[in-house]
């Protein structure tokens, strides 16, 4: 099926606008405005609920609407576990919905979460953000500025003993010393530069929860919804691997792996289009193609045991039994497909696959198809997620023929509070120009000086030679005579500009200096529990009046 109406009359500039993170403090951006979100809200699942589209004999809109119950069913249940829920979810309301891997994130990525609990409290809906724990923990540890502000540097502190690499899902917190020490170690090294970090009350509160939840993610992610709750902003969370284990995931994974060969087709269209509207040359951005090996087909899911739980990519191969799954290393296992098309006995497959520690999760683009076909409403994106997402949008358009409910990016910059001197950006460039200037028209600059006879001699003398030759017209047999003799003149005029150009250079090394040690104290990046309270308070809960 392929899709019809306006979406396929959109230009691909259009449907792949560029974003930049904002670069002043409290500045955030929001496409669409914020002041549009919430009427176009209206008549987003529209063409969902018509499609006539059926996965594997489910129409659509039907397992659309059980995907959405089983989706509220366990979020509230999920999120009762740990914190008050405020009001009964209703699967009536909008569903405004957003993400992110359960870490220690900078106050522009936790915004979508209170401005997804906004949104909900203004339309009646429901705010729920996605917990991606199927993402890999790469390095359980933190960025944190330490020293002064005259030597500002950075200190990797870590909040867990190294381990090997695996999804959210499976780490445990190994180093109990470590884990409970953090806020204290991390408030120490922040000391000079940040009084009164909210990580010195909060982190006791992520400790207390980790003792009912080893999931070291987890505790960081419920620590940090109970906060958010506690502020006024209210939402429910859940799991992403929670999501993979209900009924309507296995009927839609099990339709994506049914027809794998067109999947990838597909999937590496939406990026080949991609890649040609931002010129990008690397193959890899923003993600890699699905390849095709021996006959396995590469698909957008991961794979892993219980008892092997690193993260490995899903590979079909169709054959007369149905299909033949395997990561291509351990594992291999076969869905049976019968010839009518009845997909049961697949799905029970799926099912005992699962009871017996067998994980599939979706990789990327697949994780938020779902989201947004079968759940939301409207999805809240950073930028990175923004960017992937223009990619998803292709993909279903192509694969489904169906136009997604449109997504929201959102992004905002908050600084440490560090008093400091600032630099300008511009000030770099004017020194470098001036500098590049006096290597190349020192003529400019030895004019306004005042010299003895002898040398002001000299210096007419090069100057009148680089004018004759500037104004003599180039041709092919005097070029290179020109060119030696123009900068014969201009090497000789640097003499006298010696002091100057040593005294720009001096301006210049301070100026980068300074430069980078605004850069290491004014990154966007560091997370939110290094601010004190109320600074991220009054940016979390008061977002609107910052924008643009």
């Amino acid at each position: 099926m392929r899709p019809q109406g306006v979406a396929l009359l959109m230009t691909a500039e259009v449907r792949f606008p560029s974003y930049l993170a904002p670069q002043a403090n409290r500045q955030i951006l929001c496409a669409p405005p914020w002041s549009a979100v919430r009427q176009e809200l209206a008549g987003q699942r529209d063409a969902i609920v018509a499609s006539t589209l059926d996965i594997l004999g489910v129409p659509l809109a039907d397992l659309a609407r059980d995907a959405r119950h089983a989706l509220l069913a366990q979020a509230q249940a999920y999120t009762r576990s740990y914190t008050e829920v405020v009001e009964t979810p209703s699967a009536a309301g909008p569903l405004i919905i957003t993400g992110h891997q359960p870490e220690l994130v900078h106050p522009g990525v936790w915004l979508k979460n209170f401005a997804a609990g906004q949104l909900a409290q203004e339309v009646g809906g429901i705010a729920i953000n996605l917990v991606i724990d199927n993402d890999l923990c790469r390095s359980p540890s933190l960025r944190v500025p330490a020293g002064t502000v005259e030597q500002p540097r950075i200190v990797d502190i870590l909040f867990d003993r190294l381990q090997q690499e695996v999804p959210y899902e499976e780490r445990t917190i190994v180093d109990r010393a470590q884990w409970n020490s953090f806020g204290d170690r991390v408030t120490q090294s922040l000391a000079s530069l940040v009084s009164e970090p909210l990580i010195a009350q909060w982190w006791p509160e992520v400790v207390a929860i980790s003792e009912s939840t080893t999931n070291l993610g987890l505790a960081i992610a419920q620590a940090r919804h109970g906060l958010q709750q506690s502020w006024g902003s209210h939402s429910l969370e859940i799991p992403q691997s929670d999501i993979c284990q209900t009924a309507p995931f296995h009927r839609f994974a099990l339709h994506l792996l049914s027809h794998a060969a067109r999947l990838r087709r597909d999937y590496n269209g939406a990026l080949a289009e991609y890649r040609q509207v931002h010129r990008l040359r690397n193959a890899a951005q923003p993600l890699p193609d699905l390849t095709e090996v021996d006959g396995w087909i590469e698909t957008p899911f991961w794979i892993w045991t219980q008892e092997n739980p690193t993260r490995r990519a899903l590979f079909v191969q169709p054959n007369a039994e149905g299909l033949q799954l395997s990561d291509r290393q351990q594992w291999q296992g076969t869905l049976p497909l019968s010839k009518d098309g009845n997909a049961e006995s697949a799905l029970q497959q799926l099912a005992e696959w699962q009871q017996a520690g067998v994980k599939l999760r979706t990789r990327a683009l697949i994780t938020t198809l779902y989201a947004r076909l079968l759940l939301a409403d409207t999805f809240i994106h950073g930028i990175g997620g923004a960017k992937y997402d223009q990619v998803t949008d292709s993909l279903s358009l192509r694969f489904f023929g169906v136009a997604l409910p449109s997504f929201v990016t959102l992004s905002g910059t908050l600084r440490l509070p560090i008093d400091h001197e600032g630099s300008s950006p511009t000030r770099l460039r004017e020194l470098r120009q001036k500098l590049r200037e006096v290597r190349y028209h020192p003529e400019n600059f030895v004019e306004a000086l005042a010299f003895e006879s002898t040398e002001q001699s000299q210096v007419n003398f090069w100057v009148e030679q680089k004018k004759r030759w500037i104004q003599t017209a180039k041709t092919t047999s005097n070029a290179a005579q020109r060119h030696a003799q123009i900068n014969a003149a201009n090497v000789a005029l640097q003499s006298w500009l010696l002091p100057q150009r040593q005294r720009l250079e001096q301006l210049l090394a301070a100026t980068i200096a300074q430069t980078r040690k605004n850069q290491l104290l004014e990154s966007r990046d560091y997370p939110f529990c290094l601010f004190p309270r109320d600074l991220l308070q009054n940016f979390l809960l008061d977002f609107s009046r910052f924008m643009p």
